[in-house]
């Protein structure tokens, strides 16, 4: 978490970075790492449950836009599920998932620590959907930085689903 705060002042000196999401294990959310370690680096991160991530979904698809009081936060990989990806209707009423997004959430920066979370996600259905999540907002953020000290362990496939995250246009 030291690099990735010097990673996000290094950056903000060369451009402004107004919009960033650090997608992480839940313990880490809920010990409160790395809010307490952006606070060494004068940031203010909010860390977001299941339904706060939802309403902040529904809320950009009913203004257009992500709400600015969400600016920083973090995601822990558990609430990246179903209801976050597609939505969940219910008699009551619609709720929206990332897929109905028009435009797309969009980041300046997406830090995904313990990036090894989503190496092989789509083959287990829980996982599934953190790994989409994931992929969904890489996919439409300016830059993405992924971390992990754990080595890929299963092969070559682990390494080409990290990779096609971060690149889909090379690694096919």
């Amino acid at each position: 978490t030291i690099e990735a705060g010097l990673i996000i002042k290094e950056l903000e000196a060369r451009s402004e970075l107004e919009n960033i999401l650090i997608i992480c294990p839940k313990p880490l959310v809920t010990e409160k790492k790395w809010e307490s370690e952006m606070k060494r680096f004068d940031e203010e991160f909010i860390p977001l449950d299941g339904s706060v991530l939802r309403q902040a979904i529904s809320d950009t698809d009913r203004d257009g836009e992500w709400p600015s009081r969400y600016n920083k936060v973090i995601v822990p990989y558990s609430i990246l599920d179903n209801r976050a990806y597609t939505g969940e209707d219910t008699k009551k009423q619609k709720g929206f998932g990332l897929l109905d997004l028009d435009p797309p959430v969009h980041f300046d920066l997406v830090i995904v620590d313990e990036a090894h979370h989503i190496r092989n996600g789509s083959m287990d259905k829980d996982k599934a959907f953190a790994y989409k999540c994931t992929k969904y907002f890489c996919d439409h953020a300016d830059a993405v930085v992924m971390l992990t000290a754990t080595p890929l362990q299963t092969g070559d496939d682990d390494l080409f689903t990290l990779l096609n995250v971060l690149r889909p246009d090379i690694v096919i």
